[in-house]
């Protein structure tokens, strides 16, 4: 699918957002079309990331595992809500990341039946190490950009951001006419 294509769909797709005037659904796709090429970088970095940490470790395992260094100790239950993830994918990369030694389970001292789940020594050292490659790589790519240039985005992003909707959130399916328009 061409970019153009891509660029008319968006469009097309962003003048039904109510409230917004007709000469901002090309901004608006055009803004679409720039994140499409933001989370392409970002999963083939994470995916890099995943196997420095481990060579069998994959871009979700990553997320779970960062998660669980970030918010831990925690549960899977609690790992599955925070992603937005279903339970048996975070049971499966739980299982994995236990099998690289990367995290460690410990029965809650408050109800032994609850396992909580801690990152290990070895996953504290790959993630710190892991944000310092990451620190730099986007140090290069900010290289010239102006400290108000740096702060105008950070706040755009972060207005972005803060007008997402709590939690997951299940997308309708679109209609049989718009799959067919959007192949």
């Amino acid at each position: 699918m061409s970019q153009q294509h891509v660029m008319q769909t968006v469009a097309s797709e962003a003048s039904a957002i109510p409230n917004q005037p007709p000469q901002s659904d090309e901004l608006i796709a055009e803004i679409i079309a720039e994140f499409s090429q933001v989370f392409a970088f970002a999963r083939a970095r994470w995916a890099r990331y995943a196997e420095e940490v481990h060579p069998e470790l994959k871009g979700v395992g990553i997320m779970v595992l960062q998660t669980i260094l970030r918010k831990g100790p925690i549960t899977a239950t609690q790992l599955s809500q925070l992603l937005g993830m279903d339970k048996a994918v975070v049971s499966r990369q739980v299982t994995k990341l236990r099998e690289f030694d990367l995290i460690e389970a410990e029965a809650a001292a408050e109800d032994r039946r609850v396992v909580l789940l801690t990152a290990s020594p070895a996953a504290q050292a790959a993630i710190e190490e892991l944000h310092a490659h990451t620190s730099h790589d986007y140090r290069q790519r900010f290289q010239g950009w102006q400290t108000n240039d740096l702060a105008a985005l950070r706040e755009a992003l972060h207005r972005f951001n803060g007008a997402a909707p709590a939690g997951p959130t299940a997308r309708q399916p679109a209609a049989p006419a718009q799959l067919s328009r959007a192949e």
